[in-house]
């Protein structure tokens, strides 16, 4: 139940009864939340469930709780449920990102602090795949899946139906939102040689060796149609919460100008990001010209942690 103030001679109804049993077996009433959500101080001694299938966050503020105060927090959403400290102090010796079906307790220490203490889950030790997020692009010019958390062992994002607005335009990915010579790979493409589709893709500071982007979201300057442009493909980095170490990635994609002249790109490239700061955010930015991009119909971009 919700901490509560009792007086002496106080009689306790049935239902009072039982929440405070239910208290006392490291239950509490249950409230169950669908997207993000900041504590209140009814919270206190309360159970809350996350049931989400995108990236949610509880936030934690001062002056509510005071010490000695718990909140019981369980994620039964796909979306990963990250405790945030707001402006209160949060500290943990795991993380405090909870996946799906794993559960922890902040145990406040004071009315400006708390202890969160993670509980044993299913999802981290399955080696299985979790939805971190999902993502309909509609005429973004930029999207970024930044707060990522660190308790998987790889990061996968997947794309389908991307469609560029206009012309003239390249779009690319950047780990970090990182535009230095930090993406170091090889690029291997093919594409048709009829209409307006020709040659390498290895050109105009996108897709190089060595270079300040990563081009997957593909370009409309050798679109003759980008109404009918689809874009296609997946992005693999592992090791991804490391500090210490390089982070190698995988990818391949393709494009096509699908106006009856079968114009289609392909490539995929091996490299690493060079950088050793842990990874939190993968960005996609456009890089030239001034198109936006849209998923098509029943469509998507997905972000999924790989235990």
């Amino acid at each position: 139940m919700a901490k509560q103030t009792f007086t002496t001679g106080q009689i306790l109804t049935a239902a009072q009864m039982t929440s405070l049993q239910q208290t006392a077996m490291l239950g509490g009433a249950a409230s169950a939340k669908t997207s993000s959500y900041t504590l209140v101080a009814a919270d206190a001694g309360t159970a809350i469930s996350m049931s989400s299938a995108s990236a949610t966050t509880i936030t934690v503020n001062t002056g509510l709780f005071a010490a000695g105060d718990t909140v019981q927090i369980t994620n039964l959403g796909a979306g990963v449920c990250t405790i945030t400290a707001g402006t209160a102090t949060v500290n943990t010796s795991a993380t405090l990102a909870l996946a799906q079906y794993e559960s922890g307790t902040l145990d406040f220490t004071s009315a400006s602090a708390a202890i969160f203490i993670k509980g044993a889950g299913a999802a981290a030790s399955s080696g299985g795949i979790t939805l971190i997020t999902e993502t309909i692009a509609s005429a973004n010019s930029s999207i970024s899946f930044s707060g990522i958390s660190s308790s998987y062992k790889q990061l996968l994002l997947v794309w389908d139906g991307i469609n560029h607005s206009t012309t003239g335009s390249i779009f690319s990915l950047r780990i970090n939102n990182s535009s230095g010579s930090v993406y170091n790979g090889y690029t291997f493409s093919t594409a048709t040689t009829t209409g307006n589709v020709t040659g390498s893709f290895n050109n105009a500071g996108s897709y190089v060796v060595e270079g300040a982007n990563l081009g997957l979201f593909g370009r409309s300057d050798d679109i003759a149609s980008p109404a009918s442009y689809h874009n296609r493909g997946w992005f693999l980095l592992d090791n991804y919460a490391s500090s210490t170490r390089t982070k190698p990635y995988k990818t391949e994609f393709e494009y096509g100008d699908n106006t009856g002249a079968t114009q289609v790109v392909g490539a995929r490239s091996n490299g690493s990001f060079t950088d050793t700061t842990a990874v939190t955010s993968l960005d996609i930015v456009r890089i030239s010209g001034s198109a936006t991009i849209t998923n098509a119909a029943n469509t998507s971009i997905r972000l999924y942690g790989v235990s």
